[in-house]
Formats: C-alpha cells, structure tokens, sequence
C-alpha cells in the first residue's frame, strides 16, 4: 500500500517541491504576519467594497429614482422632451397661422387708379385713367411663407432633441437599475469577506 501511495509522487518534480518548501520556510515570519493580520484585513477590505456598494446604490437613485419619490433619469427627461414637444406643437401651430396670415394680407386688395397718357404734338398728356386693383401688402404671404419655414425647422429640431432625450433618459434609468444591482452585489461580497474575519 506504502508503494501504491508513493506511486502516485513519480510524476512530482521533488526539486520544485523543495523550492516551494524552502521559499515558504525562509519567508515563515511573512507568512506568519500575514495569518496573523488576515483577519484585519479581510475586515478592512469588506468594509471598502460595501462603502462602494453603498455609494453605487446611491449612484443608481440618481439614475433610476426609489421608491421616496426621487424621479428617475428617464422621468425627468419625460419631463423635458413634454415641455419640447408642447413647443413643437406650438411653433407648429403658429407657422400655420402665419401662412394663413400671409395669404389672407396678399389676398386684401385697394382700388387704384392710373393715368392713361398719349403724345399729342411730342408731349406726354394724360388721356385718362384705368382703375383697377393692387395688393396693399407687397408680397406678405411669402416672407411670412419663409418666416414659417424656419420656425417649422426648429420645431422639427426641438422634436429630434425630445425623442433623443427620452431614448437617453430610458438608457440612464437601466444603467441605474444595474448599478442598483452591482451595489447590492457589492455590499454582499463585502458582507461575506467581513464574515470570514471572525473565523477562529
């Protein structure tokens, strides 16, 4: 039986065996130190990985809200891209009113009245008058038409910008609710390393 466990050491490399003894027996105090401050150590160290536990919750409540009432990232940038979509709706509203506007000022029309002239014997005489009609705007409904033009491009500026922010704000509320997570994980590895300092 003897050579049946003996056996078992042919395939050992007996000279790095006694490397690793004598490493460990001339380092004896080191490692001795070591055991006697492991406890103190893993106390410290779970004390720190919990603190960053702790703090990555925090973290996540700034992201994600909590059930006190803190909003979340998402809600408060629901807020903004509201406050930017009812300022789309209403610059959209006004481009409307003034194209409608411009329309209606090219649309009102004065009586006018111009001088017919002849030439009688190489001067310009006046014979008469046409009476007709002219716009009293001069050509309202375009600049308003270009007015309204640029208005509807920042509000389609401010419609992009409150979709972006919704998308950001969905992404930063997930990231705080794996953060959430990671802290929770955290706290509980530092829980466990905390425990093993009181091993006797």
């Amino acid at each position: 039986m003897f050579d049946k466990i003996m056996g078992r050491f042919d395939d050992f490399d007996m000279e790095k065996v006694m490397e690793v003894v004598n490493l460990v027996w001339n380092n004896r105090e080191k490692f001795i130190d070591l055991i006697e401050n492991l406890p103190q150590l893993l106390n410290e160290t779970g004390e720190s990985i919990e603190s960053a536990g702790a703090s990555a919750m925090k973290a996540s409540v700034f992201l994600s809200g909590d059930e006190k009432g803190s909003p979340s990232a998402g809600e408060l940038s629901e807020i903004a891209a509201g406050a930017l979509d009812r300022c789309y709706k209403e610059i959209n509203a006004a481009t409307k009113i003034m194209r409608s506007l411009g329309q209606e000022m090219d649309d009102v029309r004065i009586p006018s009245m111009k001088p017919k002239y002849m030439d009688v014997l190489g001067h310009r005489v006046v014979s008469g008058l046409d009476f007709g009609e002219e716009g009293l705007f001069d050509k309202a409904a375009g600049r308003l038409q270009d007015g309204s033009d640029r208005l509807g491009a920042v509000g389609k500026d401010l419609r992009l910008v409150a979709k972006n922010l919704r998308e950001m704000g969905s992404v930063l509320t997930d990231t705080g609710k794996d953060l959430n997570d990671v802290g929770l994980q955290l706290k509980q590895s530092g829980g466990t390393l905390r425990s093993l300092s009181h091993l006797k």
